[in-house]
């Protein structure tokens, strides 16, 4: 489940949570052009790292066995679970604020994280035995307690990536992310040429980490002091507090479905489930992500502008979102049988069903990536932790009787509550920016549009083709000239606007 104002001035900066002001704040068309430079770096940057993810993920599914990738995908699955708490919600916090610079609370927030990762490191290096045991490779323990040092490096990088987000310097970032993926890639195909098994994917995560590390704090200039402010600590950790609960309760919903799998039905049902979601998680959920990525932080600006202008931002994100998610979801649910045999090889045949069903529920998450950041944002990330819990419950209790059934049914389960849960929020997040459901149908419109042309430009030519590498590539021609002519006949409009907006708003020097 995803994901997502005070003063710029810093001697005008109302306490942490309060409510907005009248404030001096840089113009809206800044802050738009903030926004979409900052979109279109984290896009180049995604682009750039998922790339050599994905290509190492190709090299890797022909190396390695389904087990070693379930055995991996376990350990992460916890390890997740102790990074949902890693920063104690002081990024979130720090971005809200708007503080300028490396002050005071900047340091405070560095100090907890790390004494705090490292806590957490420890207990999951105590529990990596009966943790894997609990996945049925107890033989992998150690694999277990090597990726709980991942969670140190983790908590020593957090604050230098808020401060890169807090001032929208996503130029800075792509660098960080990238560093992080061409490592990881690297050592990873580099180790698994060499002979070595579930071990190459994990120390290739380390490595990555360890690059993330060092180019954050080249890029960030960033020199810990460790200074412990207790009153600024306890000020970032009150608002922490709520943002934390609120992440804890989404990653049980976002990855408890590896849980089920892997504690239900074992390591290499596990692994196909992990490869299923590969093209989903390539093509929709990292796009998304970069969506969310930003949102948080200009949808934190856009707070100080007023009213319209933090309506104006939810609006134009669930826009372009959904004008991208919903057609990419029903894209790839059809071209699904197709891209794992061209990309992943006949081996994970099996994946490709329950990848049919996930592309869908991720297509329909786009809502959530343009709707989730407005709680925290408006400072009630409370509100949001109150939707969230029962959700969330009801999809682990899905999951858990729908894992006997095989991985298809735990991915059907997360696309009928995907469907629930953007039904739900939506009207809870308009709300928050006083807009209307009128108003979001209306941006979500062009999305379903498209969708449409997609599934009736891609399903005839998917079900007249053979499986492989023409009939893919035939389908997805199809499928984009039918989206294309859907939008070009119902709302043509949306292409001046996309036009109008990359040629105006290109990345410059700045961030």
């Amino acid at each position: 489940m995803t994901s997502a104002a005070p003063s710029t001035d810093p001697e005008r900066r109302p306490p942490l949570g309060a409510g907005p002001a009248d404030l001096r704040a840089e113009p809206a068309a800044d802050l738009r052009t903030g926004a979409v430079r900052g979109v279109l770096w984290a896009a180049a940057s995604l682009g750039a790292t998922r790339l050599a993810l994905f290509v190492s993920t190709l090299i890797l599914a022909r190396l390695l066995v389904p087990e070693d990738f379930g055995t991996v995908a376990a350990a992460m699955t916890v390890v997740t679970y102790f990074e949902v708490a890693l920063d104690l919600g002081l990024g979130a916090a720090l971005i809200y604020e708007q503080e300028k610079g490396h002050s005071a609370r900047v340091q405070t927030a560095f100090t907890l994280n790390v004494a705090f990762s490292v806590l957490l490191a420890l207990v999951g290096i105590l529990l990596a035995g009966p943790l894997a045991g609990f996945f049925g490779v107890p033989d992998e323990t150690p694999l277990f307690r090597a990726l709980a040092c991942y969670l140190v490096l983790r908590g020593i990088g957090q604050v230098n990536d808020a401060v890169l987000r807090r001032d929208l310097r996503f130029r800075r970032r792509a660098a960080l992310d990238g560093a992080r993926a061409v490592v990881r890639a690297a050592v990873s195909i580099t180790l698994a040429l060499n002979g070595a098994d579930a071990w190459a994917i994990a120390w290739g995560i380390l490595a990555g980490e360890v690059a993330a590390v060092v180019v954050g704090f080249t890029l960030t200039r960033f020199r810990p002091t460790f200074e412990l402010d207790v009153r600024a600590g306890r000020a970032l950790l009150t608002f922490g507090g709520g943002v934390v609960g609120l992440k804890v309760v989404s990653e049980i919903g976002l990855n408890a479905d590896y849980l089920v799998v892997g504690g239900r039905l074992g390591p290499e049902a596990l692994g196909y489930y992990t490869m299923a979601y590969r093209l989903p998680e390539l093509v929709i959920a990292n796009a998304l992500w970069v969506f969310s990525t930003v949102a948080y932080p200009v949808y934190s600006r856009a707070r100080t502008l007023g009213v319209d202008a933090f309506k104006n931002a939810m609006l134009r994100a669930l826009h372009l979102v959904t004008l991208f998610g919903f057609p990419a979801g029903v894209g790839l649910a059809v071209v699904a049988q197709d891209a794992v045999h061209v990309l992943f090889s006949e081996r994970w045949a099996a994946a490709a069903p329950a990848m049919a069903v996930l592309a869908l529920a991720s297509g329909i998450g786009a809502v959530g990536y343009a709707s989730g950041d407005i709680f925290p944002a408006a400072g009630r990330p409370h509100f949001l932790l109150a939707l969230n819990t029962p959700i969330v419950v009801l999809l682990v209790v899905g999951y858990f009787f729908a894992a006997p059934h095989g991985i298809v049914a735990v991915a059907a389960v997360h696309l009928a509550v995907s469907v629930l849960y953007g039904a739900l929020r939506l009207p809870l997040a308009n709300r928050l920016v006083r807009g209307t459901m009128r108003e979001a149908v209306r941006a979500m419109r062009p999305g379903v549009v498209v969708s449409l042309g997609v599934l009736a430009g891609a399903l005839p030519v998917r079900l007249l083709t053979e499986t492989g590498p023409a009939g893919l590539a035939l389908t997805i021609a199809a499928g984009t000239a039918g989206g294309a002519l859907a939008l070009a006949a119902v709302d043509r409009w949306v292409f001046r606007d996309v036009a109008t907006l990359v040629r105006a708003r290109t990345p410059g020097r700045s961030g």
